[in-house]
């Protein structure tokens, strides 16, 4: 992202010394496709991050179900022996 924003302002000062219409536009053309690529790299970042707050929350409501079990202690079965 950083890339981009550091060639959008590079092309930004070369388009204000462009002097041929058809220089112009390719400038401008090519400033249009960095912004975009911008905007697709920091919605993916938004995303990204979504996803990790929903894990997140996934892990808290994990642990908060494990706080909440109940543990009980049962007698399956009994053991007698003696030495003789």
């Amino acid at each position: 992202m950083k890339d981009a924003k550091t060639r959008i302002l590079e092309l930004k000062r070369e388009a204000r010394t462009a002097e041929e219409p058809a220089q112009q536009h390719r400038i401008q053309t090519q400033i249009q496709e960095l912004e975009k690529s911008k905007r697709r790299l920091r919605q993916r970042i938004f995303e990204v991050e979504d996803e990790i707050i929903e894990e997140r929350d996934q892990m808290i409501s994990d642990l908060e179900a494990r706080l909440q079990q109940d543990i009980s202690r049962q007698e399956l079965f009994a053991v007698r022996w003696a030495v003789v």
